[in-house]
């Protein structure tokens, strides 16, 4: 199972508008909802151009992209679109390989070959 210091729900297809302030973080972190109208039939409504959910060894991250304009607009007047990262875990205490159940299986073979080692070589 999951565990639920650390499991999410992760909801899309349900515009969040942050045009009216709802938050895409809900439930103190729990539940994500992602989609924030990349669709351009929806940025009228959500007032943003979508969510790109970031989850990586620091943690994890939500970035809301502003609506992209137009290129001449950033050609000639030299703005970048604006996007704004948040961050969905409170503590970004970064994960190694061995907090992972993986990287637990892959300490146990290293332990099992280490006393082979020792067996073959040292006795």
């Amino acid at each position: 199972g999951l565990n639920p210091d650390e499991g999410r729900i992760i909801n899309g297809h349900t515009p969040v508008k942050e045009i009216n302030g709802e938050d895409p973080i809900k439930a103190d972190g729990k539940m994500l909802v992602i989609d924030g109208g990349f669709s351009k039939a929806y940025q009228s409504t959500t007032g943003i151009a979508g969510y790109t959910l970031l989850y990586n060894s620091f943690g994890m991250q939500l970035v809301a992209h502003q609506q992209f304009n137009a290129k001449e607009k950033i050609l000639s007047e030299g703005i970048d679109e604006l996007s704004i990262k948040r961050v969905v875990d409170k503590e970004l205490q970064r994960k190694k390989i061995r907090d992972t159940n993986k990287g637990k299986e892959l300490q146990a073979q290293i332990d099992i070959l280490k006393m082979l080692m020792h067996d073959r070589y040292l006795d």
